[in-house]
This record gives C-alpha cells, sequence and structure tokens, in this order.
C-alpha cells in the first residue's frame, strides 16, 4: 500500500426510490461536490459552497465517518489529524443524496490515503462499507458506481449486492428544490411511513417497480408514468409533511414529464422529461423536449400553494464518486491516468 498526503474526490448527487423502489434504487445526478483532505498537524473542517453555513465542521461530518471506515478497512483505527476542504454543490439535506455523497467520498478518500484498495466482484467491499454507515443502498450505491444502482441484501452472500439497470440516453432531469433548512430530519420522516402495509399495497409496489426496470431497459420511457406509483411512502410523506408534492406531480405530468417522484426523502419533486441529446443550449428537439413547461408547471404550482423553491436542470451521471486529484500523483512513467494529470497540480 502506497499512503498519499492529499487526495481530492469529487462525488455525484442521487436521487433515491423513483417512487415505487423505496430503499432500494436509486440514480446518480450531475451534479458534483468536491472533497479536499490533507495530513495536518490538527483536525479541521472547512467548507464553500451551496448551504455552507448548515454542514458540521466537527466529526458529526458523514466524511470523518466514511474516512474512519476506510481507515478501518486499512486496518487501524486511529486516523490521523486531518484537513477536510469541503466544496458543497449538492443542495445539502434536500432529498438529493447530500448524506451518500458526504460518505462515499469519505470512503475514497480515506482508501486513497492509505493506499488501501478493495475488492469488487464478488464482494463488493466498497458498497458494503458505505451501506453500514448509511443503512440501505439506493443512495450509496449511485454514488459509488453512477447510473440506476437496483440494490438488495443476499441472506445467501451475507452482503449487499447492486447492478446496474440502463439509462436511456436521452433523458433531462427537472428538479425543484425547497430552500436549505426545509426538510424534516430523515429518521423523522421515516416515522411517516407504515412499517407493516396490506398485501395490496405490497403487491401494488412490486409490479410498479418491475414495470419500472422494464421501462428503463427497453427504453420506453413513454410508459413510465406507471412504474412511478407508490403506495408505501410518498402518499404518507405527501399528506403529513410535504403537500407540494402530489400537486406539482399532477402539474409535471400535465405539462409532458414523463415520470415524476419524490426525491429520497423530499423535499425535492424530481421530473424526467426526453429530449437531451448531446449539449442542452446548442442543440434544440421542439417536438421532444418539454423540460422547460415542466419547470414552469412545477413553479406555478409553488406559486399557488406558497412554497419557495427554484428549478434545477441536469442529466444522469454515468460514472459515480471519483479520485481526480492526489499527492503523490498515481500517473507514473508507464502510464498516464486520463485528464491531465502526470502531476499533482493534474487530476492524479
Amino acid at each position: 500500500m502506497e499512503p498519499r498526503n492529499s487526495v481530492t474526490v469529487s462525488g455525484p448527487a442521487t436521487s433515491a426510490n423513483l417512487g415505487s423502489g423505496y430503499d432500494c434504487i436509486g440514480m446518480a445526478v450531475d451534479i458534483w461536490n468536491d472533497l479536499t483532505i490533507t495530513r495536518a498537524q490538527q483536525f479541521l473542517i472547512t467548507v464553500e459552497g451551496e448551504s455552507a453555513e448548515l454542514v458540521p465542521r466537527d466529526e458529526s461530518n458523514l466524511v470523518c465517518a466514511g474516512v474512519k471506515a476506510a481507515f478501518r478497512a486499512a486496518g487501524t483505527d486511529e486516523v490521523p489529524p486531518l484537513h477536510y476542504h469541503l466544496v458543497q454543490r449538492i443542495p445539502f439535506a434536500r432529498g438529493l443524496g447530500s448524506s451518500s455523497a458526504a460518505i462515499v467520498a469519505g470512503l475514497l478518500a480515506g482508501l486513497a490515503l492509505t493506499g488501501c484498495k478493495l475488492d469488487i466482484r464478488g464482494k463488493e467491499a466498497l458498497l458494503n462499507l458505505a451501506t453500514e454507515i448509511e443503512g440501505h443502498p439506493d443512495n450509496v450505491a449511485p454514488a459509488i458506481y453512477g447510473g440506476i444502482q437496483l440494490g438488495l441484501y443476499s441472506a445467501r452472500q451475507e452482503r449487499w449486492m447492486t447492478t446496474r439497470v440502463s439509462v436511456p440516453h436521452d433523458l433531462i432531469f427537472v428538479v425543484f428544490i425547497p430552500p436549505a433548512g426545509r426538510k424534516t430530519n430523515t429518521k423523522e420522516l421515516r416515522k411517516c411511513v407504515p412499517t407493516e402495509v396490506p398485501m395490496q399495497d405490497a403487491i401494488f409496489n412490486m409490479g410498479r417497480l418491475a414495470w419500472l426496470v422494464t421501462c428503463l431497459l427497453t427504453g420506453e420511457t413513454s410508459e413510465m408514468r406507471e412504474g412511478m406509483e407508490d403506495r408505501l411512502h410518498q402518499p404518507q410523506r405527501g399528506d403529513s409533511v410535504y403537500h407540494h408534492l402530489y400537486p406539482m406531480i399532477t402539474a409535471a405530468y400535465d405539462a409532458g414529464a414523463k415520470g415524476v417522484y419524490l426525491s429520497g426523502a423530499g423535499p425535492s419533486v424530481m421530473a424526467i422529461c426526453n429530449g437531451g441529446m448531446g449539449d442542452f443550449f446548442t442543440q434544440k428537439d421542439d417536438a421532444i423536449r418539454q423540460d422547460h413547461a415542466v419547470a414552469q408547471a412545477m413553479m406555478a404550482t409553488a406559486s399557488e400553494l406558497a412554497v419557495e423553491g427554484e428549478v434545477y436542470v441536469t442529466r444522469p451521471a454515468s460514472n459515480g464518486g471519483l479520485v481526480i486529484k492526489a499527492d503523490p500523483p498515481y500517473s507514473s512513467e508507464l502510464l498516464t491516468y486520463t485528464g491531465g494529470l502526470a502531476s499533482a497540480q493534474g487530476i492524479a
């Protein structure tokens, strides 16, 4: 193992559940946080960017939990003094996987600092470390691997597992995001969700999730709406906490969205549209693209309900968290990793 003095990791936002897939499916979203960790004389966390004032500056920050787990995986319980610098772009605590991004970034950075490498095939050790911290794989799996990931716990193999589900290539995400501080604590939101459900509701969701995965695999996004219907968590959260949810879902569908759902534990609402082939700004497909109409419909609904918020337009992220810079670098005389990266001033 070759330890490193400093490492920078970039990790994506994620959007979990996709309506019917409560706690088992999620996708990576093209909004990225950066984490730089440097060996130092004393513990320090500095933060800049989105909702920086809300991010913990002590060891309760989930980045630290990821780093500690990585050091344990490398064979030591002792984490040396480190300077953590966070550049935040993912909206904090608003249903877009900011906690999973922190956990995975901490794990990747800690592994890079120690020089430890974990097994993937047949073990998925990194996924299992992340899931131990997060509790379920729906956000951490796409934060690690990108794309859409479907995860479960295998009693036979005694580990968490995940598999990639195909992402249709032209998706556009239109996300209504309320201001920081509007989300109820995720643990509190879970109290809205029943621990036992009627058989017909379980059957309803099983069928919808199977339908959703089939639509994704075949690219039949026009039929995706039914696959995002849910009885296990969205109605409960919509009735108890997020009164904007179902009016906004209806408005987005009426404006042409192919799928709409509560992103993670909310309060953000994700609408999926078509027509996102290539660059958004220099190419157009007026016959298909409805993202502007959907955004306008969502904002109009928010205005009618006196709910503050803004709309982000983005797309899927095909890869998960990555080391983008290291000292000493990973590149050598033998090989150079892509991105301009032959030195610590480059990328890796």
